[in-house]
């Protein structure tokens, strides 16, 4: 643990023993639909999709919006302005899902591309490929990323984010190989090129020939009023690769997204708990980016992550929540501790879980088989309607 994390975790129970807790701040408002998140700021909208017809039209110059994909158990997020296009994450737990959700999705906000595996049997191939300008794995778990290797293959993706923190799998090894082949992506991870820009997965030899390496506080220009900054981004190997958690903080024509993937606290406790792990180390390092607008809450409302001090440092007027039915031993998340803390503070939750077990509508973008599908949403981030 670095020497300034442990310095703050130890003084902040020094004050906790002492019966001097740090002063809470009062809860905010819960933010309307439509309305300034702050006065003179963008206004935040959002809406529930399910089907093609529930998409809003793109964001036109001066507007931004974030789509938290419903694929069950798992996250994607696609964050779009007038002029670009950034995936975070895109992966599945659930059997009865198919990578091909997120190709659908995909296929509706952006356009149709690649070849016929990019399209729904019987449909006609695209005529043409979209550019994706940037895809950022958070960590390499299945729920993060097991349709990542067809978007890769679908779409033109320029420059790929990876933590460089390798998991031993074919999934991964099929996605790393996916990249190396791609003629227009490049790679980039927190760790330290090979000279031979080669990495062993699984029995194989990947070589990856554009690859470049990332820092910690970097900050990376998306497109007209929009960056991010990278927080956190680990390579070496831990125990459990959600400490590699690469977390951005997203800034949208002034509206802050932190995206924090699996971020963890540790193990699964109270919110109360002080934060460790991940998030200690994010209030200790970035206590002013982490302030953020729109939370994409870590680890899918799991009690590993979200302690008090985490959320209450990081203040979300929006909290986005990706889950679905898949167990994680004998749980089923979000934890409703978790949810009680994001309202306390007075965050407004989505979840794509709501209709998981039944949903009402037929005609689901990616198809009506699976969990995912129906508790899609779009925030949209409008700054031409102040």
């Amino acid at each position: 643990m670095r020497p300034t994390v442990w310095f703050l975790g130890w003084l902040l129970g020094l004050l906790l023993a002492a019966g001097c807790p740090p002063a809470r701040p009062a809860p905010q408002t819960p933010i309307q639909p439509g309305t300034p998140v702050r006065p003179g700021g963008p206004t935040v909208a959002w809406t529930r999709v399910s089907t093609a017809a529930d998409l809003p039209p793109p964001p036109r110059p001066g507007s931004y919006q974030i789509h938290m994909i419903d694929v069950g158990t798992g996250l994607a997020i696609l964050v779009r302005g007038a002029d670009f296009a950034m995936l975070y994450d895109a992966g599945t737990n659930d059997r009865d899902e198919r990578p091909m959700r997120v190709a659908a999705y995909l296929a509706a906000v952006l356009g149709p591309s690649g070849d016929e595996l990019c399209v729904p049997e019987g449909s006609p191939p695209p005529t043409s490929r979209t550019r994706i300008d940037h895809v950022v794995l958070s960590h390499p778990h299945l729920d993060h990323a097991s349709a990542l290797d067809l978007v890769v293959h679908c779409y033109d993706v320029v420059r790929f984010w990876d933590s460089g923190r390798v998991n031993d799998t074919v999934f991964y090894r099929e996605l790393l190989s996916g990249i190396a082949a791609s003629t227009v992506t490049s790679y980039h991870t927190a760790a330290s090129v090979p000279d031979d820009h080669a990495v062993e997965v699984k029995g194989l030899s990947v070589t990856l020939p554009r690859w470049e390496r990332f820092s910690e506080g970097d900050t990376v220009e998306l497109g007209a009023g929009a960056r991010f900054r990278i927080l956190h981004a680990e390579a070496k190997a831990h125990h459990d690769p959600n400490q590699n958690s690469v977390v951005l903080a997203v800034d949208l024509g002034g509206i802050k997204l932190l995206l924090v993937g699996d971020a963890e606290s540790g193990d699964r406790k109270d919110p109360s708990y002080p934060p460790g792990d991940v998030e200690e180390f994010l209030i200790a390092s970035h206590p002013e980016q982490i302030r953020a607008d729109i939370l994409q809450v870590g680890h899918h409302g799991s009690m590993t992550s979200s302690r008090r001090g985490f959320i209450e440092m990081v203040r979300p007027r929006l909290a986005l929540i990706s889950s679905g039915p898949k167990r994680y031993g004998k749980i089923t998340l979000p934890d409703r501790e978790v949810l009680d803390e994001l309202g306390r503070v007075g965050a407004t939750i989505l979840r794509t879980d709501e209709h998981d077990a039944a949903c009402p509508v037929t005609g689901r973008i990616g198809g009506d088989r699976g969990p995912g599908g129906c508790d899609s949403w779009v925030i949209t981030i409008d700054q031409a309607a102040r």
